[in-house]
């Protein structure tokens, strides 16, 4: 008789108890984001030199991204729920900056979990922001010690200790580790965990010059922004509105929803609204690869740096 795998026990041949399938293996196949035939007319596209919109949006993003930094910039990337998108969405931003910026881009964190900004970045770190908060480095090359770097050069502060659950972590704490490698950096993204009511994420949020709020591009999810917007107007924090950006993120090829009516509701509030369309390469969950976003999927993040990221040059914190 087939004898059950218990719990603890290896679930296959050669795999000891414990051990960490790679994240790459649970793909089935390495997906692009567009299909085989899109990305020979991207090509197409590219010769002829692309949409004037695209273009002009790529102009303004290389400009902005050539403007130097009076101090360092914090940007949030937060969601109400979970599954909406935001740790893709952080890893996404962080990454643009990085390749886009010529000083140092940090990507911190902050879920006080399981946080997986490390997996969608392809990086794992045996030290945590626990590890760097009980230190005072004096310089970078002593806080990189505690931080890895993707291909891209962009610096990742992890919350887990070789993917693994380092513990739960206060808001001082994650200050601490932040403010002890921060000051050598240009900008800051922050993955918060789900929602923005706990003392981290409000905490991370009061103290960011630029928000990235995600939400399902869905009716209920549309809703769900909107009722956050309510509660920070309605709590006193106006001014967080004034640095917000809505990313809108689909996470299937075709939506029955009305996303242009729920697009119009939330820009009624005067905040830039970006739908980010389904993108297969995204959708798995896996590490990161540029290369692989669909071409609308890629714009659609670059719309999202572009307008958190000159928010966040004008934006003061209220500490």
């Amino acid at each position: 008789p087939v004898q059950p795998v218990m719990p603890g026990q290896p679930a296959g041949p050669g795999q000891a108890p414990g051990q960490q399938i790679p994240p790459a293996d649970l793909v089935r196949r390495n997906q692009h984001g567009d299909a085989l035939a899109r990305r020979v007319g991207r090509g197409v596209l590219k010769a002829v030199g692309g949409g004037a919109r695209e273009a002009r949006l790529l102009a303004a993003f290389a400009e902005l991204m050539q403007r130097s930094v009076a101090s360092s910039r914090q940007i949030a990337v937060a969601s109400v729920r979970g599954g909406a998108g935001k740790t893709t969405m952080a890893a996404l931003v962080a990454t643009e900056l990085a390749r886009h910026r010529t000083d140092r881009v940090l990507a911190a964190d902050a879920d006080a979990e399981l946080g997986s900004l490390p997996l969608r970045l392809g990086v794992r770190s045996q030290l945590s922001l626990f590890d760097l908060a009980g230190q005072k480095p004096q310089s970078f090359e002593e806080a990189a010690r505690f931080l890895t770097r993707t291909p891209d050069g962009l610096w990742v502060l992890s919350s887990t200790r070789g993917g693994r659950i380092a513990g739960e972590f206060t808001l001082e704490t994650f200050e601490t580790a932040l403010s002890a490698v921060s000051r050598y950096v240009a900008a800051t993204v922050v993955d918060c965990g789900a929602g923005i009511l706990t003392e981290v994420n409000r905490g991370v949020i009061a103290g960011s010059h630029g928000l990235v709020l995600v939400t399902p591009g869905t009716v209920d999810g549309a809703l769900s922004a909107r009722g956050a917007l309510e509660w920070f107007v309605s709590n006193d924090q106006q001014d967080v509105l004034r640095r917000t950006v809505i990313a809108m993120v689909s996470h299937a090829p075709q939506v029955g929803a009305d996303l242009q009516r729920a697009h119009q509701m939330l820009t009624a509030w005067g905040l830039p609204v970006v739908a980010v369309p389904y993108d297969r390469h995204l959708a798995t969950g896996s590490s990161l690869d540029l290369g692989r976003v669909s071409a609308a999927a890629r714009m659609a993040g670059i719309q999202v740096v572009h307008e958190v990221f000159a928010r966040s040059l004008g934006a003061g914190v209220a500490r």
